[in-house]
């Protein structure tokens, strides 16, 4: 049984979302606004020459705030809005950067993690706060797939910070009834323009008429379509502002029979590509012989507490997943508006989620 977010519980509801202006955020965000709710946001400017998707949607009514998320500038403000619910996103998110940068990294993840409990500790008027990491919060040396109560661990700074995140997040005084966690990753979806994320770049790749490199076309990952752990986390949120009992930590997760190799993903990519973009077109991939990064082989979820206490499952599988993620971005290239692509996909796949019930 699958079950969708409650619409009347967003209508006005004063929410917070950090990392507002990112990949995940930008999508929760519009959704959010599209629900209803009031929503302020907190993100770092966007670097210069970038094209991210908070710019493409043109959300005009959020409150829009600019800040590092590990400092402190923002916390008054953000408190006189008096949230209702927190949706903690805001991170440096990329195993790359991680390696380039591990202080950087490290501030951004775990004290920014600190900054957002200690305000939600300060305003008794939030019912729940979601604090959201990554699938890569585990130690690596345990089997697969990864289940809650498994050991966390890191070998690369990005892991590493995002266990630690956890850590903070669960050794916090005072705020076990009101704050969860949500581990989800290898989530896809259309405006995602990361750098070594491997849909945006086939997508950069092929769309210039170049080759695709792999640095592990072997690596098995769970592929989920980005609405998926969206949706979990609204679930999340309403259970634990409805004071219902629920773990403090969920995965959120494909079944395991949607996790394959990048390989078998960029071969569905390549035929969907061509299909959106005619048979002549770039779609070709080679392998780097040294790839640089430590990467994990086999990660996967074991998400069934999700499904069996939130009652939230997959609606789209790996393959419709990629198909829709390509679909968006072939369409915002020919000039439909993001905004409005992004709330078609989201309509058509509660729709479908909602005919799953029982």
């Amino acid at each position: 049984m699958h079950r969708t977010h409650d619409p009347a519980f967003w209508a006005g509801r004063r929410v917070l979302v950090t990392g507002h202006t990112g990949f995940k955020g930008a999508w929760l965000t519009c959704w959010l606004r599209d629900l209803g709710a009031e929503v302020y946001g907190v993100s770092l400017p966007a670097s210069a020459g970038e094209t991210p998707l908070w710019d493409q949607l043109a959300l005009t009514d959020v409150r829009d705030v600019r800040a590092d998320v590990a400092g402190t500038e923002w916390l008054a403000d953000a408190a006189a809005f008096e949230p209702e619910v927190v949706l903690h996103l805001a991170a440096q998110s990329l195993v790359s950067e991680g390696y380039l940068d591990p202080a950087l990294t490290f501030t951004t993840n775990v004290l920014g993690t600190v900054r957002v409990l200690s305000l939600v500790e300060s305003l008794p008027g939030v019912r729940a706060a979601v604090i959201v990491t990554t699938d890569k919060v585990y130690d690596v040396r345990q089997p697969t797939p990864f289940v809650e109560g498994d050991f966390l661990g890191g070998k690369d700074p990005y892991s590493a910070s995002k266990a630690a995140a956890e850590l903070v997040t669960h050794s916090w005084p005072r705020l076990a009834d009101r704050v969860v966690t949500a581990r989800a990753g290898n989530v896809i979806g259309g405006g995602d323009f990361a750098l070594n994320r491997i849909v945006p770049d086939i997508v950069r790749s092929w769309s210039a008429g170049d080759t695709l490199t792999l640095r592990r076309p072997r690596a098995v990952r769970p592929w989920q379509h980005v609405i998926e752990p969206l949706l979990g986390y609204l679930l999340y949120a309403e259970d634990v502002a409805a004071g219902r009992d629920v773990p403090r930590a969920l995965n959120f997760g494909p079944d395991p029979e949607q996790a394959v190799p990048v390989q078998m993903l960029v071969e569905h990519a390549a035929e969907r590509w061509r299909e959106l973009r005619g048979p002549s077109a770039a779609a070709g991939w080679e392998v780097d012989p040294h790839p640089e990064m430590e990467e994990t082989h086999d990660l996967t979820l074991d998400a069934r507490q999700a499904q069996e206490v939130l009652h939230w499952g997959n609606a789209w599988g790996w393959q419709e997943a990629i198909s829709r993620t390509l679909e968006w971005y072939a369409r915002s290239a020919d000039g439909e508006a993001p905004r409005d692509l992004l709330l078609e996909q989201v309509a058509e796949y509660v729709t479908l989620a909602g005919s799953h019930q029982s």
